[in-house]
């Protein structure tokens, strides 16, 4: 539980989009990233130094943070591309799940920092559902999901990266996809639903950051690698962020949208490590 004290939320001016505003430039625009890092930072730091960091307007740019150190990250080029070979399919070291977990890291201990400075760990909603329809349909789905995944996941693939085949016969390659998928979901469902949506919410209103953090959700998911209508890809991983929004705040947890993206994120590792010619 958290120790902080209540804060007014503000009036919705233009200026309280500021924060993600930024982000989404510097996400919409890889190159731009370190100087979206930086400005972020910068006016981190500048609320820390005046005392603002735990009103409204301070955690808006506390919030931007995470997501911020792990789009630095990814636009460095230090994010997996698809290997040239199957080799790894099994390897619990598999470059793609070794790199993903080291952004997971980042990103949770930057988190960490700025929920010790904002004093507003409740409204990340690291916590366990209260209703146990949830917990169990949380711990259930990926059961379903990830071999329905596996299956459907080329098809859906394909009308924006090409024609996926994938090797999914040997059972072993589920353990580093695994640990990539739950690495992936711990970075983005704690930076997106977490910090963006919850320290967000009383400068843009609960309406504007479920909306703001799913833009920019559906932005971090467009790469060079897409041959079809980035368009559409946008906004089918928007929507798909606003679900999880919408979801976190009736469940008052992060709990069930992340352990479905983990389960919806396994056929990414085996799209990085286990493609075979087609």
């Amino acid at each position: 539980m958290s120790n902080a004290r209540p804060i007014r939320a503000l009036p919705i001016r233009p200026r309280a989009w500021v924060p993600l505003a930024v982000l989404a430039i510097g996400t919409a625009v890889p190159v731009l990233r370190p100087v979206m890092l930086a400005v972020l930072g910068a006016a981190a730091a500048a609320t820390v130094a005046g005392g603002r960091a735990r009103t409204a307007a301070g955690r808006s740019w506390l919030a931007t943070l995470p997501a911020a150190v792990g789009l630095t990250w990814a636009g460095l080029a230090v994010t997996p591309m698809p290997l040239p070979d199957s080799l790894h399919c099994t390897d619990l070291l598999a470059p793609p799940t070794v790199a993903r977990v080291i952004q997971a890291g980042l990103v949770l201990g930057t988190l960490a920092l700025a929920a010790m400075l904002a004093g507003d760990r409740a409204g990340l909603r690291l916590r366990m559902p209260a209703d146990r329809r949830v917990i169990a349909l949380a711990v259930g789905a990926p059961l379903a999901l990830v071999p329905g995944a596996l299956w459907i996941g080329p098809l859906l693939a394909r009308p924006f990266f090409g024609q996926v085949a994938l090797a999914t016969g040997d059972l072993r390659a589920l353990v580093p996809a695994i640990a990539f998928g739950v690495a992936n979901a711990a970075l983005e469902e704690t930076e997106f639903r977490g910090s963006l949506l919850g320290w967000s919410t009383p400068a843009l209103g609960l309406g504007g950051a479920i909306a703001g953090q799913a833009a920019v959700f559906g932005l971090a998911h467009l790469g060079t690698d897409i041959t079809g209508a980035a368009s559409l890809l946008w906004a089918a991983m928007a929507a798909s962020g606003a679900v999880a929004g919408i979801i976190a705040v009736r469940s008052r947890s992060l709990l069930l949208p992340f352990t479905v993206h983990a389960a919806l994120d396994v056929p990414l590792f085996y799209a990085y490590a286990c493609r075979v010619a087609t």
